[in-house]
C-alpha cells in the first residue's frame, strides 16, 4: 500500500502549508499530537500498544537521528492518571539505571496530564538516554507519550519534547465534514486507518477478510479541510499529474465531470500499463467532490491492469451516492 500513500502525500503541497508543529490526529484511537516539521511518521507493527511513532531525520539524508517519540495506548478500566503514574513509577523502580529528574502536570481541555523527565539505560546499548513522558487518561484508556534522545542532548531537546507533549489531546474530537461512503451490502468493509496531518485527513478501508499486507482491493478516502476549489479541472490535474509522475505509462480516462457552483465533482480512472516485468498491476477509480467546507477525494484500488465496465459502473454509482456529512 506504500506507493498509494506516496501518491497522496505528493498532493500535500497543493492543498496545505507546513508549520513548526504539524497536527496529527488519529480518530480511530482518539488522540492528536503535534509533530515537528520534517520528522518521519511511521507505525510500529511489532508492538500493538504503540499506535504512532515519529522520528527526526538528518536534513541532508533519510538517515534517522536518535530523537523520536511514540504514543502508546493501554486499556486501564476504572483508573485515573495518578494511578497510571504510580504503576509506571513502580515498574521503573526495578530498573537500577532509571532516574527521575523532574515531574509536573498540566491541564488540557479540562483533563490533567502528568509529565516526567528521566534518564535511563536500555539493554544491550551502551548509551544513556533522556526521556520525557506525558501520561493522560481518557475513555478507560491510558495514553503514554514518550520522547527520547541521548542524554548528552537533553538540554537541546527537552523544550521541544515538552512542546510536543503539551500538544497531546485525547478523547473524541469535535464534529467535522467528512465524505460518508455509501458502502454496498454485498461486501463488508473495515476501517483500518483514520488519521489527520495538518488538516489533511486520510481513511483506509479493506474488505473484512483481507489485510494491509495482502489485499485485492482497497478504498482510500481523503479530506482537505477548509479547502474550496473554484475549478474542478485544477484538482483533476493534480491527481493525474501525480499518477503520471509515479508511472509515465499510466493511462488516465475522465469518465464524468461537473464544474458548476455548488456541484463540482468528477469521476475518472487511472489504469496501470500491462508491463510484463511487473508482477502486480494496480488500477484506481477516483471520485472527487467539493463539500460545503472541505474538498474530498476517494478512490478504490484494484489489483488489475484495467477496470471492467461493470466494476466502473458499480463503484461509480456508489461514489456518486456518497455525500459530505458532519460527523
Amino acid at each position: 500500500m506504500k506507493p498509494i500513500l506516496i501518491w497522496c502525500f505528493l498532493l500535500l503541497p497543493f492543498f496545505s502549508n507546513g508549520q513548526e508543529l504539524v497536527n496529527y490526529r488519529d480518530t480511530l484511537h482518539n488522540f492528536s499530537v503535534g509533530v515537528p516539521n520534517g520528522w518521519t511518521i511511521w507505525k510500529n507493527t511489532k508492538a500493538p500498544a504503540i499506535k504512532f511513532v515519529a522520528q527526526r531525520t538528518f536534513g541532508d539524508s533519510s538517515q534517522k537521528a536518535p530523537e523520536n517519540f511514540n504514543v502508546s495506548i493501554l486499556r486501564e478500566p476504572a483508573s485515573n492518571v495518578d494511578n497510571i503514574v504510580k504503576k509506571l513509577l513502580n515498574y521503573t523502580s526495578h530498573n537500577p539505571f532509571f532516574k527521575l529528574l523532574d515531574s509536573g502536570s498540566i491541564i488540557s481541555n479540562g483533563k490533567r496530564t502528568v509529565w516526567l523527565d528521566e534518564i535511563h539505560m536500555e539493554p544491550n546499548l551502551p548509551d544513556t538516554f533522556f526521556a520525557t513522558l506525558f501520561i493522560a487518561y481518557s475513555d478507560q484508556k491510558a495514553y503514554l507519550l514518550s520522547a527520547t534522545t541521548l542524554s548528552a542532548f537533553s538540554a537541546v531537546y527537552a523544550p521541544l519534547f515538552h512542546q510536543i507533549g503539551n500538544s497531546l489531546q485525547t478523547g473524541r474530537a469535535m464534529r467535522k465534514e467528512r465524505l460518508k461512503i455509501a458502502f454496498p451490502g454485498t461486501t463488508k468493509w473495515k476501517l483500518i486507518s483514520d488519521t489527520e496531518v495538518d488538516h489533511f485527513v486520510t481513511r483506509q478501508y479493506l474488505p473484512d477478510d483481507e489485510t494491509p499486507e495482502k489485499w485485492s482491493q482497497m478504498i482510500y478516502a481523503m479530506t482537505m479541510e477548509n479547502v474550496k476549489i473554484s475549478n474542478i479541472d485544477q484538482a483533476i490535474k493534480s491527481f493525474t499529474d501525480a499518477a503520471i509522475q509515479k508511472s509515465a505509462k499510466a493511462k488516465v480516462t475522465l469518465l464524468s465531470k461537473e464544474n458548476l457552483p455548488g456541484r463540482r465533482r468528477a469521476l475518472f480512472k487511472i489504469e496501470s500499463p500491462d508491463d510484463a516485468g511487473d508482477p502486480t498491476h494496480e488500477s484506481q477509480l477516483y471520485y472527487i467532490v467539493q463539500g460545503a467546507k472541505s474538498f474530498h477525494a476517494v478512490f478504490i484500488a484494484k489489483k488489475s491492469a484495467a477496470l471492467s465496465p461493470d466494476y466502473i459502473k458499480t463503484w461509480g454509482d456508489i461514489f456518486r451516492k456518497s455525500q459530505p456529512v458532519n460527523e
